[in-house]
């Protein structure tokens, strides 16, 4: 490994080996990244200029909870790397991790908040958004989290914004072939999936320059979403919204299959995408790809790339409480033409942002590793 490559220290995640790691893969300066799984051998040998370390402690039950061993672990990088960076994707802009951030160089998100005094504030559910609930509503969880302010304001100023699901496999492969892509990237053949994820890149880039017509679609919105198995303050704009859509003739909801949703999105006016885990969702991208208008809590507060959420000129923006929710939908019939023009101007604003993935991993390596390609 030469002195000027960049070790990705990573694991097999559907999210890491889909979309995180995708941008890095497919671009020109892919021969400037060394991937190792965070399992190998290499990964606790391996020494150079910068690493950068993927979602280092997610889904680890080794280091549950076990704040030391995780300063441990990044100090043993420490030692080997001049420069330590963390690439978090993890789902929400406020899930952030004071317990080692003091000891990084940089910290990546693929969302942050605008506001970033709000990382100085106790967080209820560990996001903003959760936190707008529990103190709006009083919905609690019963498992209670509260992000806690870092014990060093100074650590904020290591943030940086990276990048977002917009960058990866769209449509999202079935079954065998995400195995496959997990296979690969567990076995330290990330840089084999780049012909594939190539492909899949440029016939993005082909469908976003298609033209689109609300003539042949069909007037209602897809509101194919759940609301089980998630923290009640999660849970609980998605349950508002399904409950104000409940008798809407022009709302579609309920459980179908992958195919079938796919199917559905292409044919459909509109796409309503509630926050999940996080703000940003596969859904906003999926509904763009196909050509249908984004409904979405309001994303002011949201500083991400691909950044498909200006208010009222990509999306319609709804109030987090739902209470504009059916009126916006009511209005998908009277507004065609501006609604055609928002759809376009998503399209095209997504479409750059593909166009520009070089760029953006360049600025990246010159970030991380304080190396200037030009």
């Amino acid at each position: 490994m030469t002195k000027n490559k960049v070790a990705v220290i990573h694991s097999d995640s559907k999210i890491e080996s889909l979309f995180t790691l995708f941008p890095l893969i497919i671009s020109k300066y892919s021969s400037l990244f060394e991937f190792i799984h965070i399992t190998s051998k290499r990964a606790m040998l391996v020494e150079g200029e910068c690493v950068v370390l993927v979602r280092t402690f997610k889904g680890n039950s080794a280091f549950k909870e076990d704040n030391q061993r995780k300063r441990d672990f990044i100090k043993n990088f420490k030692k080997r790397f001049n420069r330590v960076i963390v690439l978090d994707d993890g789902a929400g802009s406020d899930s952030l991790h004071y317990e080692y951030m003091d000891l990084v160089d940089l910290y990546y998100k693929g969302k942050l908040l605008v506001d970033k005094e709000n990382y100085l504030k106790p967080m209820y559910g560990s996001q903003y958004f959760t936190n707008y609930y529990n103190s709006k509503f009083g919905i609690t969880d019963e498992k209670v989290k509260v992000r806690q302010p870092p014990s060093n304001p100074a650590v904020i100023d290591k943030l940086r914004v990276s990048w977002n699901l917009g960058y990866g496999m769209y449509p999202i492969p079935g079954s065998t072939s995400i195995k496959v892509a997990r296979e690969a990237v567990s076995l330290n053949f990330s840089k084999a999936l780049k012909p594939w994820y190539s492909y899949n890149y440029s016939r993005m880039i082909k469908e976003l320059s298609k033209p689109v017509s609300f003539n042949t679609k069909d007037s209602v919105v897809h509101a194919r979403f759940g609301c089980n198995s998630l923290p009640n303050t999660i849970a609980y704009q998605r349950q508002i919204f399904l409950e104000k859509c409940a008798n809407s003739k022009k709302v579609v909801t309920g459980k179908i299959s992958q195919k079938q949703y796919n199917n559905e999105l292409k044919k459909v006016a509109a796409v309503l995408s509630p926050f999940g885990w996080g703000e940003i969702c596969f859904r906003d991208f999926e509904a763009i790809l196909s050509g249908a208008l984004l409904i979405k809590p309001n994303m002011d507060m949201i500083d991400t790339w691909p950044n498909i959420y200006l208010a009222s000129t990509t999306y319609i923006p709804v109030d987090w409480n739902g209470d504009n929710l059916i009126d916006t939908i009511d209005s998908i019939n009277d507004a065609s033409q501006q609604h055609l023009n928002m759809v376009e101007t998503a399209r095209e604003e997504y479409k750059k942002a593909l166009l520009k993935v070089d760029d953006r991993v360049e600025k990246f390596i010159e970030e991380v590793s304080d190396f200037h390609i030009s």
